[in-house]
C-alpha cells in the first residue's frame, strides 16, 4: 500500500525521536506528506502540572515559555525532515490542545485525511501502562488508519 499522508505524534521522548526518523523514511519512500503533531492535554487550572506532548510538566515554570520552546522544537523537526530530503511543502507542523489519545486516533486523522500514523512506543513503566494505558496502545486499538509503533532499541 502506498501512503499519501502520514501523521507523526511527537511527545519529546527518545522513542518519539526514533518514530520521527521512521516517519520521515516512510514519507520519503512513499512521496507522502508528513504531518508532525503534538498535543497538549488540557488540565484544570488548579492542578500543579500540565500535560504537554503526551507527558506532564510542572506549572511552577513559565507555561508560555514552555509552549514556545515546544513549538520551536516542532519547527526544528520540520527542518530536520527537510534536511533528510522531504520537500518543505510536504511537511506540516500541528500543535493542538486536547486529549492526545482522541486527537491522534480520531480528530487529526480525519482532519488531515491521514492513512498512516507513526508513534514511538510508550515511555511509561508497566504499572503506569496498566493504570493509565498508553497513548500508543489506545491509538493502535482505536484509529482507523494503519499505525506503526517504533521502539527505540
Amino acid at each position: 500500500m502506498d501512503y499519501k499522508k502520514i501523521l507523526f505524534g511527537y511527545d519529546g521522548s527518545p522513542e518519539s525521536m526514533a518514530a520521527f526518523n521512521r516517519a520521515v523514511e516512510i514519507a520519503k519512500s512513499n512521496h507522502a506528506k508528513l504531518i508532525i503533531a503534538s498535543v497538549m492535554k488540557k488540565q484544570p487550572a488548579n492542578t500543579a502540572s500540565v500535560s504537554l506532548g503526551f507527558g506532564v510538566i510542572e506549572t511552577g515554570i513559565d507555561l508560555q515559555d514552555t509552549l514556545d520552546q515546544w513549538k520551536t522544537t516542532l519547527e526544528k523537526l520540520k527542518q530536520d525532515a527537510q534536511q533528510q530530503g522531504l520537500p518543505a511543502e510536504d511537511i506540516e507542523v500541528v500543535f493542538k490542545q486536547g486529549s492526545p489519545k482522541s486527537m491522534l486516533s480520531y480528530t487529526l486523522p480525519k482532519e488531515y485525511d491521514v492513512d498512516l500514523i507513526v508513534l514511538g512506543a510508550t515511555g511509561m513503566g508497566t504499572v503506569a501502562q496498566v493504570i493509565l494505558g498508553s497513548t500508543a496502545s489506545y491509538v493502535v486499538e482505536n484509529a482507523a488508519p494503519d499505525v506503526v509503533i517504533v521502539k527505540n532499541n
